[in-house]
């Protein structure tokens, strides 16, 4: 029997090796876990809608029960269709945040309504609007298009733009929200106290689950709240040395299947 009820996994970087697809003993993994009636759920910054798409491609509805998305920010039961959401950030706020760093010279991203918002059009975003199926829209000033609270705000560079960016925005201690580095072209913007290791905590309690019997496993900066959360965690060899130091476990690289060699190491080879 095994000592888990309940497996998170992070979608880009982890589960979803190069963002866009699952290796064949991942999936494997997955049909596993569901096979002895352990549960197991996405854990993503991901907005819902940009996760949907990948999940009817890859056709992996079925392994899932529920998906924290939006970087804790939101949580949506697959058996229900029920999205609950937390940690809006408001109009002001949002607007405050653009002026405070557009002079940084990256750009912002808003995920809203279905399309992606982005200050200054680029290769990386045309991408990333592929990757997530969002029209992609530029706008200069995205104050004049923030018409509602949003769960996040983003902002994306090349590497060595966000490793400049990064001490500027963590180092803000404005009591409304957080930065957090959630790829390396990547730094996500939430109200203060959202996370996805929030998120969980609160998920277990609904569910009525123990968090010491939760096993999870994400691979950037913006997992590390989830595998502390979690009663045990693991990261793929390729994750940041930052969220390799808060894992119990490291796996191997997330292309060789990293999501499994979690599973195999402290679930299946106890069967």
């Amino acid at each position: 029997m095994s000592c888990f009820d309940f497996v998170v996994t992070d979608l880009d970087g982890t589960l979803f090796y190069d963002r866009e697809n699952i290796c064949d003993r991942d999936r494997d993994a997955l049909h596993r876990l569901k096979a002895q009636g352990i549960r197991c759920a996405i854990a993503t910054g991901r907005e819902l809608d940009a996760v949907v798409p990948a999940l009817d491609r890859l056709n992996l509805w079925d392994d899932f029960t529920h998906i924290i998305h939006s970087g804790g920010a939101g949580v949506y039961t697959i058996a229900t269709r029920e999205n609950q959401m937390t940690g809006m950030l408001s109009i002001q706020t949002l607007c405050e945040i653009f002026d405070r760093y557009v002079d940084l010279g990256l750009s912002f991203v808003l995920p809203m309504d279905g399309k992606l918002y982005v200050s200054r059009r680029t290769a990386l975003l045309e991408n990333e609007a592929r990757l997530l199926c969002y029209p992609l829209v530029e706008v200069p000033d995205l104050k004049t298009i923030i018409y509602k609270p949003m769960n996040k705000i983003v902002l994306n560079a090349p590497l060595e733009d966000i490793d400049r960016a990064l001490p500027i925005l963590t180092a803000d201690t404005d009591p409304r929200y957080q930065w957090h580095r959630s790829h390396d072209n990547y730094i996500d913007c939430y109200a203060r106290g959202i996370s996805k290791g929030t998120a969980l905590t609160a998920l277990c309690e609904t569910l009525g689950i123990d968090p010491a019997r939760t096993l999870a496993i994400g691979d950037n900066e913006n997992d590390i709240q989830l595998l502390d959360a979690a009663g045990t965690s693991a990261c793929p060899a390729d994750g940041t040395d930052t969220a390799k130091a808060h894992a119990d476990y490291v796996c191997c690289p997330a292309h060789e299947g990293a999501f499994a060699d979690m599973c195999e190491h402290y679930i299946f080879e106890r069967e």
